[in-house]
């Protein structure tokens, strides 16, 4: 007897922006048997243990996929202090929640880009061996950054090319499934400076040819144009916020965003809500960081657009766990990122389901298909028409088991 069967008024698999109408699909043994119409469905109902009918106006669609969180962060204004006074059980507890509430908007695969090793592969190997019920996790572990770098706090810190190797091949034997790399200072770290490269293009080229070594993709968090460059000629996987800052703004360079076309780098731009739930460029009385949060927000929107243009493939992800940024504003984040675009829903649903399993090398993940992981989610409405039925969620599947 199949385990589960699922049926809707439509299904998008992922791939395709055409929707299959009346849909179902069979689940057993943690991966997808079949799916079809419903008209087509061999053995009748009577031949799975369980029947969930959604309804005719339901969509079902993969489990999203979050390409960029750090699961043990506070979303509080001050990330670093409260990392720095918080036990390790109290970042356990804290990446436990932030997860389950990933859970229940859809989340059913996070990569997570830096958290201390002894949480980030504790978490992961709970979720693999079902005693948490939580998201997948492709976990980095702790990420390689300068002395003193953005998020050393958690990171490894390295300062040569020989460093950069050794601390590749110690996340490596700890059990990373990629590795992330500090390009420039951010936000998080007061002190670092985000315009500045942290490590020279030379630097950046022994990282990644030794994680390519142990094949290891690789993420480097770039935000000023200097890092970017050396995130770019280094060939990591993909360029997490990607924002070819300066101190004149963001700009974009045509050049380097053909090569990252041209070479299969994607981008995580990591568009999320942050101060815009809650204030608005036309209010006078914001204050000036939060003002200065939205203008930069509407320059990375036609930055995105111009990377779209020039053909390179963006997937999503939303930096879960950053200031004011909360486990649960997913779904919110991509319907930011089709509003504030312009780019259609199939674009960045397909940026959080598909194309994003492309960039984590994992074919089992992300698409709706026979053979592939019974990650499902439904939602009462055409997500495809209108973007905000991602806030709609009828039930979460991850694994096969009904888990929202």
């Amino acid at each position: 007897m199949t385990e589960l069967l699922l049926k809707a008024g439509r299904l998008f698999d992922g791939v395709s922006e055409r929707l299959l109408e009346n849909a179902y699909v069979a689940i057993d043994g943690g991966v997808i048997a079949s799916l079809g119409r419903q008209a087509e469905l061999e053995g009748g109902e009577g031949s799975f243990g369980r029947v969930l009918d959604l309804g005719p106006r339901a969509t079902l669609l993969p489990g999203l996929i979050n390409m960029h969180t750090h699961m043990s962060f506070s979303s509080g204004a001050a990330v670093l202090a409260d990392h720095q006074r918080e036990s390790v059980e109290t970042k356990l507890i804290r990446s436990v929640e932030n997860l389950k509430t990933a859970l229940r908007t859809g989340v059913t695969t996070v990569r997570d880009c830096g958290t201390v090793n002894e949480i980030a592969f504790a978490m992961r190997a709970a979720v693999d061996d079902g005693t948490l019920v939580a998201p997948r996790i492709i976990a980095s572990g702790a990420g390689v950054t300068t002395t003193g770098g953005h998020l050393w706090f958690c990171g490894v810190e390295a300062d040569s090319e020989v460093e950069v190797r050794r601390a590749v091949r110690a996340q490596a034997k700890a059990g990373a499934d990629f590795i992330k790399v500090f390009a420039t200072g951010g936000n998080t770290t007061p002190g670092t400076n985000p315009l500045a490269a942290q490590y020279t293009e030379a630097e950046m080229r022994a990282l990644t040819e030794e994680a390519r070594r142990l094949h290891l993709p690789t993420a480097s968090h770039a935000h000023g144009s200097p890092g970017v460059h050396h995130s770019i000629a280094a060939r990591v996987t993909t360029v997490e916020h990607c924002t070819f800052l300066t101190a004149d703004g963001v700009r974009y360079e045509p050049e380097q965003s053909r090569i990252m076309a041209g070479e299969g780098i994607y981008v995580c731009p990591t568009i999320f809500q942050g101060a815009s739930k809650f204030a608005h460029l036309d209010d006078p009385e914001i204050p000036p960081a939060q003002r200065d949060f939205l203008r930069l927000q509407q320059a990375r929107f036609e930055l995105v657009n111009r990377l779209v243009d020039a053909g390179v493939r963006i997937v999503s992800g939303s930096d879960a766990g950053v200031a004011y940024n909360e486990f649960g504003d997913y779904p919110g984040d991509l319907i930011l990122s089709v509003e504030g675009t312009g780019l259609s829903p199939a674009y960045i649903l397909k940026s959080a389901t598909g194309v994003a399993a492309e960039a984590l090398g994992r074919e089992d993940l992300g698409v709706l298909a026979p053979g592939k992981a019974a990650d499902v989610l439904a939602v009462q409405g055409n997500p495809l028409e209108d973007i905000r039925a991602l806030l709609d969620v009828r039930a979460v599947v991850a694994r096969g088991r009904v888990v929202h």
